[in-house]
């Protein structure tokens, strides 16, 4: 009799060894999704938050540009997307062309291209 208690007290205690376990793993997977998730809006909300801050840059530039036509000057805004910086052009009256552009094209090429090289380097792709 005494073998059939320790024998049915040794499956007591795996089956609740077993539970316990499948109780860890369980909430370990249910963190993991939660996590996921907080990541998912998190994201949803910075893509909202990016549109409309271009939106609100692209409402300021043709606002500054607006100023600059009434004070009847050769310098008009811009706004360069894909390095999230503004521009200012120094234009001739005549013409329309170009004279000065600040920060220069070069520049602006560059600081796209590094933007590139640290996103290659430090995102993760999923």
């Amino acid at each position: 009799m005494e073998i059939f208690k320790v024998a049915s007290q040794q499956i007591d205690n795996s089956v609740a060894l077993n539970t316990k376990q499948n109780s860890n793993q369980t909430r370990e997977v249910e963190q993991a999704k939660i996590q996921q998730n907080v990541a998912q809006e998190r994201s949803n909300q910075n893509k909202g938050n990016n549109e409309q801050d271009s939106k609100r840059i692209s409402d300021i530039v043709n606002k500054l540009n607006d100023n600059m036509e009434t004070l009847n000057t050769n310098i008009r805004f811009g706004f360069n997307d894909k390095i999230s910086s503004m521009y200012v052009s120094v234009t001739e009256a005549d013409s329309g062309k170009v004279i000065r552009k600040i920060p220069t094209e070069e520049i602006m090429k560059l600081t796209e291209h590094f933007k590139e090289i640290v996103g290659v380097i430090f995102d993760k792709k999923e």
